[in-house]
């Protein structure tokens, strides 16, 4: 994955042709989005909102009722639901929880700048778990009993995602560990999901209380 933002660009607009080109019935039968035939669009449920993206135009819209609006998506959300549409495959996620240790090729992955985004979460809610998890609640997350506080995200229909804080204390700083449904390598290689981490890491700090 490129950090450049032109490349970023470019890459999105490959993928906006494929999905373009791609035969919506399939897509929906893969992802559990729906197609809008009148405005050549999938409506698909991310986290606790539901989203329009059109390929034609490609543009991602946020849902609110019959009303549709422009937010100001960051990169990774739309890397991210290009992606899904993509390359989800059928099946249901298992809710088996597994560390990215767990995942085919991610003690190595998973290192220095491809580190999973969490630092800022240890700073943000190290000592305070409570709102660790009304961040989470925000989301539409629901609670796990794992570490003090711990809640699983739905990002799509077959991709939930767990949070995990241990809180700081006397001997030990705080900890987050991510979580990741046993499933999500069907859907989404090392560098997707590195996304998906980041795009809901900054979710997160996005609702924390001020």
């Amino acid at each position: 994955m490129s950090n450049n933002h032109k490349d970023e660009r470019s890459t999105h607009a490959l993928y906006w042709e494929r999905l373009a080109k791609a035969e919506p019935n399939e897509v929906c039968k893969r992802t559990e989005a729906d197609y809008n035939s009148e405005r050549n669009a999938y409506t698909l449920p991310i986290l606790s909102q539901k989203y329009l993206i059109l390929p034609g135009e490609q543009k991602i819209l946020c849902m609110r009722g019959d009303f549709c609006e422009e937010e100001n998506l960051r990169d990774y959300f739309y890397l991210m639901v290009l992606l899904y549409l993509l390359d989800a495959k059928e099946g249901e996620p298992t809710r088996t929880w597994i560390s990215e240790k767990e995942l085919k090729g991610g003690t190595t992955f998973f290192r220095g700048p491809h580190a999973l985004r969490v630092e800022e979460l240890k700073m943000a809610f190290g000592k305070n778990p409570d709102a660790f998890a009304r961040a989470g609640s925000r989301l539409g997350g629901v609670e796990l009993l794992f570490g003090d506080k711990a809640f699983a995200l739905t990002v799509f229909p077959k991709v939930p995602l767990a949070f995990v804080l241990w809180k700081a204390d006397e001997e030990f700083p705080a900890q987050v560990t991510v979580m990741f449904d046993s499933t999500i390598q069907k859907h989404f290689s090392l560098d997707g999901i590195w996304c998906i981490v980041a795009e809901m890491t900054q979710r997160i700090l996005d609702v924390k209380e001020l």
